[in-house]
Parts: structure tokens; C-alpha cells; sequence
């Protein structure tokens, strides 16, 4: 036979209330919760809180959720990706230029006068998104009729 006191009486009490099998019998439990008033007091106020907390309907989400949260993983990950782009470019530019700058001005003054010819010639391009090396199949003669 058990040890009968306060704390095995509340665990046996919550457990016969729960639906389970309590560690002791029915009669043990309401013999001590009649003579003990603090038991008796804190099993009804246990009884009166799993009431209250069965009483409470959960919410089952009706709708699947996973479409909506995936695209905004996707949309997060584009953006950062979109980020961290902009970062290496905003460090890249200024220490290619500077680099540039110092290998033009340790060479010979003509050298660096045609690089930077043809660095601006490829900026005027790239601004005006004009590609010189294209070919273009539709050109016609004079008096030739396009087929």
C-alpha cells in the first residue's frame, strides 16, 4: 500500500478527474479531501481550471497556409539576394576604379591616355545600351525588295 499524503492525494485526484486510472482508491481520495480542507480547496481549483481550459475550442487553420508562406520565403530570399548584389557592387566599383587608377598612373602617359579613350567609348556604349557587334541580317541594298 502507498504512502497517503496532501501530494500523492492531488496527483491521484487530478488523475481520476483526467479519466486515468488513479494510484489510489476512489474511497482513499474523497475520505482525505473531506477531512483536508487545503486539499480539497486545490483539487477544485484544479477540477475548476481543466474546466476551464477544455472548454476552450482551438482553432484549426481551414486553409493551407504553406503556398502563401513559401512564396514569401522565396521573395525574402530574391530580396536578399537582390541585397547583397547591391553591397558587393557598391565596394567592388571604387577599389576596381582605384586600382585602375594607380596602374594608370605608374605607366607611360599614352598608355593610360588610350585606356582611358576606350574606357569611355565602352561607358558612352554600356549608358546607351548600344552593342556595336551586332549583326543585323535585315539590311537591304538600294532598289533590293526585303523578302
Amino acid at each position: 500500500m502507498t504512502d497517503i499524503n496532501c501530494e500523492s492525494i492531488r496527483v491521484a485526484a487530478m488523475a481520476q478527474a483526467d479519466g486515468e486510472t488513479p494510484p489510489l482508491r476512489r474511497e482513499e481520495i474523497e475520505t482525505h479531501l473531506l477531512t483536508c480542507n487545503r486539499c480539497r480547496e486545490e483539487v477544485e481549483e484544479l477540477l475548476a481550471t481543466n474546466q476551464l481550459l477544455s472548454s476552450q475550442k482551438r482553432l484549426i487553420p481551414d486553409a493551407n497556409l504553406w503556398p502563401l508562406i513559401n512564396e514569401r520565403l522565396q521573395t525574402s530570399e530574391s530580396s536578399a539576394s537582390l541585397f547583397q548584389w547591391r553591397v558587393l557592387l557598391l565596394f567592388a566599383i571604387p577599389l576596381f576604379g582605384y586600382k585602375i587608377l594607380l596602374l594608370i598612373f605608374q605607366t607611360s602617359p599614352s598608355l593610360w591616355s588610350k585606356l582611358f579613350s576606350v574606357i569611355l567609348v565602352i561607358a558612352v556604349l554600356g549608358y546607351l545600351r548600344v552593342n556595336p557587334f551586332k549583326i543585323n541580317c535585315e539590311l537591304t541594298l538600294k532598289g533590293e525588295t526585303p523578302s
